[in-house]
Parts: structure tokens; C-alpha cells; sequence
């Protein structure tokens, strides 16, 4: 060896020699995976060691692997493993590659291992899968490994489920994926074909399957085909190859064949329904890939979902509703111009027992009326409520925080659609005389729309704070409505306090909210009156977190009571002493939040001169300051 050469290098030769030495073993592992580590980054130094000082060194790790004996096998595993991930560190480069493929080295590296034998170990396949990986990183190994179809060996290891491990799947498919993308990226997409060609045979091979459909495992494997198909369209979402994909995979291939295919299993086994990524798929079809001829199979495919009886299935389908109209908005020009898809999709997640095929019709959508009646919807909700089923109390409030987390994308006529079901629903229930009688068992629909209402709250609440209203919107205004609803039902202080807290902001967020200017209340006196008599009671409360939200809310008519459409709330503020029950609780209340809460309250009142001339001017705390 060459006395220039760095001591860096020297250092790396002794340890490469050192893992041949017959019977050598290092006890902790995470030593050669650190090494590994420190060379991705040092292509200069590997420079200056010579071609043939590694081609020699690959060849005595080939000669071990294959001369293993019982006792030395564990330690030639490791081996091999290890010079599988140091030749991809070597092969990064297109340069280092094609001087190694030159000698011959990569080839017998690829070609000692055995499907059948070598990939069981997980060890062996995971450096494959590294060096799969880092061929994929440039164009010289994206051709080599299509000119010698290694990727028919994960296609194997998925067909065999020959290492029985969760990473052989999660692996092979996203190395599957990222290889049909880069074929794109590359425009080398013809080089894909046969790749192609062998996935959508898999997913077309489905004849064995219904005949035994019994066969879990069988299924697994084909759920795993699926995530790979899936893995490998999402991967173009967004990009400008999209409309590459459509012609030379999706149509090329018939993914609408697929989706029958998918129907055929999930009529004999519904297993389909709990893989998460086959129900991507369907979602994906829908909205990204959309063609016409899918809507028939996507309909009778939404069918299916009604059956689950399994709450992690049913938030699996909700999480896909909201991710639909996502994907619609972002990644589909058509369907972010047609309201009716987006809304049918929110009404798919508000109804999560009603027949799918109720909700998402899959053709003709200009010819279809929506006018349904909001009171029969509502009736749903409070059915479920009805079947003393835990699971449904549960996935309802998982569908409202969905749509809490997505109203900032949605169109204007699903936040009126939002609005319109969400007060005729508390509507039906506050105004009865039901939730009212006394001594009601816990498994009532009482307590049981109460765990549901808090959420609806705080979502019509950032539903209002979203919509854009009109003069011509609020013909029927919406405060008047809201406040008819909950005045009674706020005139209960025994409530959950995060029931009570959410109820109030709604209310304030409304008042907030809506132009002032076209409000409209004066016929409705007596229910404003009757709530402001509630908000002032609920200062009393004992607990702060509901005097400061009451607060909040009294602060919010004053507010509105600035405009010409408010003289009313100024009376009202005027003649149930709120100033006074506002003071009071600035100079009283233990609470220092709900001090501050009180004073900024009182600053509002103050800059309303009739409030101020009549009622503040004079008071103590006022005189006092002064």
C-alpha cells in the first residue's frame, strides 16, 4: 500500500480486511451501520483507493458467502449485507457505477442472491432494497436495472411473501413506486412496461382468489399489489406528469378494470374495505384520476362501505372524505369547479350510516337536486343516537372534527349546506320537550346528542367565521334562528362547561360575524331579551371559564350594537342592567382572566354613547376613576 495515501484510508482498508478474517465478529451492530454513515458523504476519499483494491475485496465477501459453513453462516450474512450497502455508497455516482459494472462487480453482488434463500434474511434484503434504491438515483442505473428486470425480485418477494415481515411490504412497495416515477422523470416511461405490465396482471389475477376467498393470506398479498399501485399514482399527484400517467398507465392498463376486480373480492370478502390504501384508491379514482367509465364500479363500490361495523373502518372511510375534497380542490380542475361533489362528499361524512349510494351519485351530477330535507338528515343523526351504540356517538365526532380541520377549503355552498344542517338539526333537538324531561337515563338521546353538540358548536362556529355573507344571504337571518335554538338550552348552567363555552362562542362568533348592517331582529325581541337575562346569570357562575366566555359574548352585542340595525340590543343592554352585572364582575370576581375579560368588555360599552350617557357615566367605578 501506498505510504501517501491518507491515514483516513488506511484506517478504512484495515477494518474491510479485518471483516474477512475467518470467525471475525463485531458484537454491536450499530458500529457498521455508523461507518456506512460516515462514507455517504466521502467520495473523495473513496477516490483514492483503487478499482481493483475493491473488486478484490467484493470478491473474497462473494467467496465467504459461498463457502458458509452451520458455524460461520451468521457472520457471512452480516458480511454480505454490509458489502451490499457499501457497494450502493459506491455505485451513487453514475461514474462509480459504470467503472464497477465494467469489472464485473455489481453483476456478481446482484446475481449470488437467491429469492427463494437470501432475501429471507432481512438483513440481505433490506441492503438489496439500499442498493435498488440508489440505482434508481440516476439515469445509467434506472437502465441497468430495467435491462436486467431487478425489480422482478421484490415483485417475487411480494408474490411469496417470502420474508414474513410489515417492511417487505412497506419496502418493496415505495421502491416499486419510486422506480415507475423516475422512469417518468428520466423519459425512459417505455422501460416501464413489462414492470407495468406484471403489477396489473397481479391485480387483474383475482379469479383464485373469489374461489377461496377464505384465504387471508392471499389477500394480504393483494392488498399489497394495491399500496403499490396506489403508492405509485400518488406519486405523480400534482406534477406535470399527470397527463402522462392517464394515457400510459391508467388507460394503457385499464385501472377501471382493477376497480371491478376490487368489486368482485369485496362481494365475497370484505377485507379489502380495512386496507386503508385500497380505500385510497378508490378515493384517488375518483377525484385525481377521474374517467367515466369508473363511476359505475366507484358507486357500487361505495355501497360496501355501509356494511363495516368496525370504528377504525368507519374513521378510515371519514379521514378519506375530507382527503377527497383535498385532493379535488388541489389536483383536479373539474371536479374543484363542481360544488355538488364537494358537498355530496360532506354529506357523506355527516351521514356515515346512510347507503353511500344515498349520497355520492357518480353520474349525471347537473341533473341532480340536493333540496333535500334537512330535517330528515337531521333525523339520521339523532336515529344513531337512538341505537345506544357507542360507535356511533364516536365516529360522529370524528366526522365534525374532520370537516373542522377542511372548512377552510370548502366552497361557499357547502358552508351553507354546513349552516342550514347544522340549525335544523339543533333546532329539531333543542325545541323539543324531550332532551327537557327530568331523571332521563344516561343512554338517552339526550345525554347522547349532548357528547355530539359541543363538537357541532365549535364547527359551526369556524363555519361562520368562513362564509362570506351577503345582503341577499341573510334574508332569513341566521342570528335570529341561533339565538330562538339555544336560549332555552343556555338557560342551563348544570351543562358540561365545554358544552356551554362552545355554545356561547357560537353565538358571539355570529354576532361577530354577520354583517351588522342587515340584521333584522326587532320582531324577535323576546328572544334576545331572554338571552341576555341568561348571559346575565351566567356571570354568576362558579366557574370562570364560563363568566369569561359569557363575557365574550356580552361584548359581541355591544359590538353590534354600534350599527344602525342594533338600537335594539342598546335597549336591551340598557334594560337588563348589563353594564352594571359587567362592573360588578370587575370589581368582585376572584378570577384575574375574567377581570381583564370584564374590562375589555366595559371599554366597549363605553365607547356606545347611549350606553355611556345612561348607564356608565355615573356609576362609581367610573366616578372613581375620574
Amino acid at each position: 500500500m501506498s505510504s501517501n495515501r491518507p491515514s483516513t484510508v488506511e484506517k478504512l482498508l484495515t477494518a474491510l480486511d479485518c471483516m474477512l478474517v475467518d470467525g471475525f465478529a463485531i458484537q454491536d451492530k450499530t458500529l457498521l451501520e455508523k461507518l456506512l454513515t460516515s462514507l455517504q458523504d466521502a467520495d473523495v476519499l473513496l477516490k483514492t483507493i483503487p478499482v481493483t483494491t475493491h473488486c478484490k475485496w467484493f470478491a473474497n465477501v462473494l467467496n465467504i458467502y459461498r463457502h458458509q459453513t452451520p458455524v460461520s453462516r451468521n457472520a457471512s450474512i452480516h458480511l454480505y449485507a454490509f458489502a451490499l450497502k457499501y457497494l450502493a455508497i459506491l455505485v451513487k455516482h453514475d461514474d462509480g457505477f459504470v467503472t464497477l459494472i465494467k469489472t464485473g462487480t455489481v453483476q456478481s453482488m446482484i446475481n449470488q442472491l437467491d429469492v427463494g434463500s437470501d432475501l429471507k434474511e432481512s438483513s440481505i434484503f433490506n441492503a438489496y432494497m439500499s442498493l435498488l434504491q440508489t440505482l434508481n438515483t440516476h439515469k445509467r442505473g434506472l437502465e441497468y436495472v430495467f435491462q436486467e428486470g431487478l425489480w422482478k425480485i421484490i415483485l417475487v418477494a411480494i408474490r411469496g411473501l417470502i420474508v414474513p415481515a410489515k417492511y417487505v411490504e412497506i419496502q418493496s412497495s415505495q421502491y416499486i413506486a419510486d422506480l415507475i416515477y423516475k422512469s417518468f422523470v428520466y423519459e425512459m416511461a417505455h422501460y416501464c412496461d413489462p414492470l407495468l405490465k406484471e403489477l396489473f396482471y397481479n391485480l387483474n389475477l383475482t379469479d383464485n382468489l373469489i374461489a377461496n376467498h377464505q384465504g387471508i393470506k392471499e389477500f394480504f398479498a393483494y392488498n399489497i399489489y394495491v399500496k403499490t399501485l396506489i403508492l405509485s399514482l400518488e406519486k405523480f399527484i400534482g406534477t406535470k406528469y399527470e397527463s402522462n400517467v392517464v394515457q400510459n398507465i391508467i388507460n394503457k392498463y385499464s385501472l377501471s378494470d382493477v376497480l371491478v376486480n376490487i368489486l368482485r373480492l369485496l362481494n365475497v370478502n370484505s377485507i379489502l374495505l380495512k386496507n386503508y390504501m385500497t380505500l385510497h384508491l378508490i378515493f384517488d379514482c375518483f377525484t385525481v384520476w377521474h374517467h367515466s367509465d369508473m363511476e359505475y364500479v366507484l358507486k357500487s363500490i361505495f355501497s360496501h362501505m355501509n356494511k363495516q361495523k368496525d370504528i377504525h373502518s368507519y374513521k378510515k372511510i371519514n379521514n378519506l372524505y375530507t382527503q377527497a375534497i383535498i385532493y379535488a380542490n388541489i389536483s383536479n380542475a373539474q371536479l374543484a369547479a363542481n360544488t355538488i361533489f364537494e358537498k355530496e362528499l360532506i354529506i357523506g361524512q355527516l351521514i356515515p350510516l346512510n347507503k353511500c349510494t344515498d349520497w355520492l351519485h357518480c353520474s349525471n351530477y347537473e341533473n341532480l337536486k340536493y333540496d333535500r330535507s334537512f330535517i330528515n338528515e337531521s333525523k339520521y343523526i339523532l336515529n344513531y343516537c337512538n341505537n345506544y351504540d357507542f360507535i356511533i356517538n364516536e365516529l360522529a365526532i370524528s366526522s365534525i372534527l374532520n370537516i373542522v380541520d377542511i372548512v377552510h377549503v370548502l366552497k361557499q355552498v357547502s358552508l351553507d349546506y354546513l349552516i342550514n344542517f347544522f340549525s335544523t338539526l339543533t333546532e329539531h333537538f333543542l325545541n323539543s320537550d324531550e332532551w327537557l324531561e327530568p331523571n332521563q337515563d344516561r343512554d338517552s338521546i339526550y345525554y347522547k346528542f349532548l357528547e355530539i353538540l359541543s363538537y357541532i358548536f365549535i364547527c359551526w362556529s369556524k363555519v361562520i367565521e368562513c362564509k362570506s355573507f351577503t345582503e341577499i344571504a341573510i334574508q332569513d337571518p341566521l342570528l335570529v334562528p341561533l339565538v330562538q335554538s339555544h336560549r332555552q338550552f343556555f338557560h342551563r348552567s348544570s351543562h358540561n362547561s365545554t358544552l356551554l363555552q362552545n355554545g356561547l362562542k357560537l353565538i358571539s362568533t355570529s354576532l361577530n360575524k354577520i354583517s351588522k348592517e342587515n340584521i333584522q331582529c326587532t320582531d324577535h325581541l323576546a328572544d334576545f331579551s331572554t338571552l341576555c337575562t341568561t348571559l346575565n346569570n351566567l356571570l354568576l357562575d362558579t366557574r370562570p371559564e364560563i363568566r369569561d366566555s359569557c363575557l365574550q359574548c356580552i361584548r359581541s352585542i355591544v359590538n353590534a350594537s354600534k350599527y344602525s340595525s342594533g338600537n335594539f340590543l342598546i335597549k336591551l343592554v340598557l334594560e337588563k342592567n348589563m353594564s352594571i352585572a359587567v362592573i360588578n364582575t370587575l370589581k368582585h370576581d376572584n378570577d384575574p382572566f375574567v377581570r381583564s375579560k370584564a374590562l375589555e368588555c366595559l371599554e366597549e360599552m363605553v365607547s356606545v354613547s347611549d350606553i355611556w350617557e345612561i348607564s356608565l357615566k355615573d356609576s362609581d367605578l367610573i366616578v372613581s376613576v375620574y
